[in-house]
Order: C-alpha cells, then structure tokens, then sequence
C-alpha cells in the first residue's frame, strides 16, 4: 500500500503537513530526554530528514500534484498519447533537507520504445538516488578534503548519510569532462576586473602568466595495467595562473593545473587566448617562470609580444651554487661575490657576469662542473633577466603567484599521507578546486544541472524496471 503520508491531498498539503509535524514532536517528546537545550537540539537533528523530507513532499504535492495524479500524457517524440503504464512507481531520493518517497506515475510509447517520468523531469531530478543538491555539496566537500572526511562531513553536519566511494564517484563524474575554459571566468567579469584597476591610472595594468609545476603520487590507471596495482609513480602537476598586478597586491583571474604534457597545457593556455577571454589591447602582459624548459618552448608562441622573465629565485639559486662550489658555502668570499653578481644583474649586465663567470679558474671539479652549469643556464636565457628594467616597469621578478597557486590547488588535496592517486581522477579533483579558486564552481554546478535535466528527458529505456505498487 502507498504510505499515506507519502501521496498528500492537493487541498490538504499544508494541513496535513502541520498534523504530521504535531505528531512527530509529541512522539520526539516522548522518546527523547529534554533536560537541555542540547539535548533538544540533537533530538530535532535525529528527526530533521523526516520532518524536512515531508516539508519538501508537501511542497512538490503544492507545486505538481498535477503530475503526481497524471493519467495521460503524450510522447515526446511522436506526441502519441500515453496512457500511464503505472499510476504508482515508489522512488526514494535524497536531498539536502531529508529523504523524501514518491510515487508517481510512468509512461512508455512502445512505439518509440521510450519511457519517463514526467515528475522527474519537472523536478530535474538525477538517476542517483542522491539528488543535485547533495551531490554539489559532495564535490565541494571532495575537492576540499579526503573522500572519508567528505563522508564523515556530511554525517555530522547535515545528517546526510553518503558513503566515501559515493563521495569520490560523484566528484569524478562532475568533472571529468570539464576543460580549462569551463573553469574561467567569463570575459565581462575579467574585463571588469580590468577596468576597475585601469581607472585612474596612465599605464595599462600588468598582466601576469605564471607557469610552473609540482608533483603528485600517481599510480597506472586500471585500464593500463595487468594484475597488481602497480608501482607507485610521483607524476608533474603542470600549471599556470593569470592575475593582475594592483599596486602591491595580486588580483587573481584564472588558474588551471592538471598532469598533462607540456604541450597539452600549451594548448590549454592557447585555447583561453583563441577564446579572447583576455583583452590583450587593455594590458601589458608578462610571462614568468622557472628554467624548466617546458614553460618557454611553447609560451613565446602564445603570448610574442610578453615580456619574459626568469624567476629572480632560480636565477640567484645558481649565483649561490656557484659561489658555494667555489669559495665554500660559509664563507665571506662567496657572499661577496653573490652580492656583487645580483648587483650587477640588476643593471642589466648580464653579459659581463657570463664573461666574468666564464674567467672564474676553478678550484675543485665540483666548482668546474657548477660554473659551467651556470654559464649555460644563464646564456640561454640572456632575454628574461633584465631585472632592473624590469623592476622599474612595475612587473614582478618573483614567481610567488603561481608558487603558491601550486601549493593550495595541487599540494593540499593531493599530498597528503598515503595518498595515491590515479592520474585521471587526481586531475577532475584539480577541476574542481580550479573552479572553487576561479570563483567558477556554481556556474559549472547549474551546467551540471542543466545536462542532467536534459539526459533525463531523452533517456531511452531498453526494459521496464519497475518497482510497482499493485494497490
């Protein structure tokens, strides 16, 4: 038999809610102690799903009681008229205020061998039992912290009980087919961004691209092995993050990070231009990043006419190596070389301090090797260590930007004890947390709604699947 409290009158709804909540309370009293305010706090928790599920039927019952009495309907595709299949197919779902039952009718054209539910689609509901609502707070929660601690989240602070499998199955379906431009933000809200640090000001604001990479614990995907799990292997998080430079301060625009190649991120970064989010007229733009020549071999394609800067950093690190490796790391000697390297490198003398560290007579082969690495580093990247210059037009030399970026979208969540990760699913959390920092993550949640709504409505059913009540 269908739960009375399950099919409300349409008339009734509000009433018969109202009845439903005085009884509950009456029984939640009876059977709970009620000494504190803590102990009437837990007891309405152990009850809300219940009491906020009926809440959510009464209001579906208001809304479209129409749909939960249809006997006739007409098919989508060759607008035959239907006659309900079922009048009354049970299906429970869950939704962030509790688990509601319902029981609706089903249609299916055996001529165009398609079934549907015209309540679910009116209520975009998913295939899942979980419903979009809960699955949303899956995916922020999975992109935050580890599957269990999502699940155990859940439990204690909404009562929603999903497992971490659940958890992490959600999150990877969300994103898997998300790419670079579905994480941006769209070109009026940059050009605002824009337009709001241009205003007043007699240059054009900077922009920089910083590119740079991290690493991952990975293990082969499944579908890539034979027997056991495999060797672990630590895989390259490669990224980049556009901001604007405000005085001292960043403003963030687009950040994307994913284990990919260098020239698949390079098409990525391409995509984002093609796509003309950025108004490249309005700006003057700056590309920085280590030495690693996977940033530059394909950046200077993108972006010709950037300014192209060598991370101060790594550039000093290679100055200490040397003098370490030739005067010893403590010593005054090679302090003093260093501060008057960087000095000169501030000048803009980069070719005098090639030529000075090319005469420098080495006193140990551990020295000769250095300074030879060091010359070769430095002569292949003579263009992109004008620091001086670059200083006084208000560019940065450092790559904190894109550093950190780093650190809070890929170490965070992926670096953690234990962890490792297939690379497919350590990239769609890397999706999810780039739409969470690009302020992007309930546009794609509404994208996610609305596909799902659409699938919903053209599902073709091979079988009837019913569970039926014969009342």
């Amino acid at each position: 038999m269908v739960p009375k409290s399950a099919v409300v009158d349409s008339k009734d709804w509000k009433s018969d809610f109202l009845a439903f909540v005085s009884e509950r309370l009456d029984q939640i009293e009876k059977e709970y102690q009620m000494d504190s305010i803590d102990d009437i706090s837990k007891s309405l928790f152990a009850n809300r799903s219940d009491i906020m599920g009926q809440a959510a039927l009464a209001l579906i019952e208001k809304k479209f009681g129409h749909l939960l009495d249809q006997q006739y309907s007409q098919c989508p595709h060759c607008l035959r008229r239907l006659k309900a299949k079922s009048k009354k197919v049970k299906r429970e779902i869950q939704i962030l205020v509790g688990t509601v039952t319902l029981y609706r009718p089903y249609f299916y054209c055996n001529r165009c061998q398609f079934g549907f539910y015209p309540l679910d689609e009116a209520l975009g509901l998913s295939k899942r039992k979980v419903q979009p609502d809960v699955q949303e707070l899956e995916a922020w929660l999975a992109a935050e912290m580890p599957y269990e601690t999502s699940s155990e989240t859940l439990k204690r602070c909404a009562g929603i009980h999903v497992s971490n499998h659940h958890i992490h199955d959600v999150a990877n379906e969300i994103a898997q087919d998300l790419q670079d431009l579905d994480v941006c933000p769209s070109k009026e809200e940059i050009t605002r961004q824009i337009d709001t640090i241009a205003e007043g000001q007699f240059r054009r604001p900077i922009l920089m691209i910083g590119l740079d990479g991290s690493h991952a614990p990975t293990r082969p995907e499944p579908s890539a092995r034979k027997g056991p799990r495999g060797k672990g292997e630590w895989k390259e998080v490669k990224g980049f993050r556009l901001y604007l430079l405000d005085s001292e301060r960043i403003i963030h625009l687009i950040s994307w990070h994913q284990i990919k190649s260098d020239k698949e991120l390079a098409a990525d970064l391409l995509r984002i231009k093609q796509a003309a989010l950025i108004p490249e007229d309005k700006l003057r733009i700056c590309v920085i990043g280590d030495g690693a020549p996977w940033i530059w071999n394909r950046i200077e394609e993108i972006f010709p006419d950037a300014r192209m800067v060598l991370d101060f950093y790594h550039c000093s690190e290679y100055l200490y190596d040397t003098a370490h490796a030739q005067y010893g790391k403590n010593s005054q000697k090679a302090q003093e070389w260093v501060e008057a390297t960087l000095t000169r490198l501030f000048s803009n003398n980069i070719e005098q301090i090639i030529a000075g560290i090319k005469r420098m007579k080495p006193y140990s082969d551990l020295a000769k090797e250095q300074i030879d690495k060091t010359i070769g580093y430095l002569s292949e990247r003579t263009d992109k260590v004008d620091y001086g210059k670059i200083k006084r037009g208000g560019y940065h030399i450092g790559s904190g930007g894109i550093e950190s970026s780093n650190k809070f979208i890929a170490n965070v969540r992926l670096k953690r004890s234990g962890a490792w990760w297939y690379p497919s699913n350590a990239n769609n959390i890397l999706k999810l947390r780039c739409a969470k920092y690009n302020g992007t993550f309930d546009r794609i949640m509404a994208e996610v709604k609305k596909k799902n709504k659409n699938e919903l409505s053209q599902n073709k059913l091979g079988e009837l699947r019913l569970v039926v009540d014969n009342s």
